[in-house]
């Protein structure tokens, strides 16, 4: 087991991870907050978490679909593709937190 990658692919993918840990971890942690906050009958105490939710989603978007088409040059097969589904997870999580 190694902590380090090995290949270029690898590599390239790293920095990638935060960012697709914040789409997977972050609307779960926010629904739980929010299910905290209902049950203590606050008022606003959401508000300021969604915005944060809701920015990091933005930020995700634009750095996981800059790495997408990095990738897509760069790496092999597959990777690409699955670094832009978590970009349109991002995009689809984006539309159900934020309130129009």
């Amino acid at each position: 087991m190694s902590v380090l990658p090995k290949t270029r692919d690898e590599w390239i993918a790293l920095p990638l991870f935060p960012f697709k840990a914040w789409v997977l971890f972050a609307f779960p942690f926010y629904l739980l907050v929010h299910s905290y906050a209902v049950a203590e009958h606050m008022r606003y105490g959401t508000g300021v978490l969604g915005e944060a939710v809701i920015g990091g989603y933005m930020l995700s978007v634009v750095v996981l679909l800059i790495g997408a088409l990095i990738q897509s040059i760069i790496c092999g097969r597959g990777t690409a593709t699955r670094t832009l589904l978590y970009a349109v997870a991002s995009i689809i999580l984006i539309f159900s937190v934020y309130r129009f």
